[in-house]
């Protein structure tokens, strides 16, 4: 038996005042089912497990209550999100970067193709989340470069194709 606690749906108006303001610029006038759903469990600090169309709202589902857990004056990166591909951690990170605008919180993307001193750069200058696929991220692991010390949140965007594309030994490690 467990004491699992859950949750109705949220609304909008119903969020911490940060997230609040943060949906402001976005003119959203309400929550997608798939946010409304997960947010509040996010928000209790629970784990969860999302599946939904493409174009639901999936990120800003995790994006949001990662942000109201942030400590901006923390530089150290404190949420990770594993991402399959370059396209969408780049596409994650710019849903993040809009909706964390006037909070102070640094997003960076990580992935292979690139050069290593970019992303090490944004290290230093601050990285509170993380987007990267799990071989460039185990990468800065391995190098020292990037440390996940303060990691309080951790995401895997799209699991199943990480598995799917033989990510499984990476995302252990």
């Amino acid at each position: 038996m467990t004491n699992e606690t859950t949750f109705p749906p949220i609304a909008i108006n119903e969020l911490p005042e940060l997230l609040q303001d943060a949906l402001r610029p976005t003119g959203w006038q309400s929550l997608t089912p798939v946010q409304s759903t997960a947010i509040p469990y996010m928000l209790a600090g629970q784990d969860i497990m999302a599946q939904a169309k493409t174009g639901s709202g999936k990120t800003a589902a995790f994006i949001l209550p990662i942000l109201n857990n942030i400590d901006p004056l923390d530089d150290a990166c404190q949420a990770l999100i594993l991402v399959p591909t370059r396209e969408l951690a780049v596409q994650v990170q710019a849903e993040g970067e809009m909706l964390s605008r006037g909070t102070g919180v640094n997003i960076v993307a990580v992935y292979g193709g690139v050069k290593y001193e970019g992303q090490i750069k944004a290290f230093k200058k601050g990285a509170h989340i993380i987007v990267g696929t799990p071989g460039r991220v185990l990468d800065h692991l391995m190098r020292g470069s990037l440390r996940l010390d303060a990691l309080t949140k951790l995401v895997f965007d799209e699991a199943d194709r990480m598995l799917s594309m033989g990510f499984y030994p990476d995302m252990r490690q």
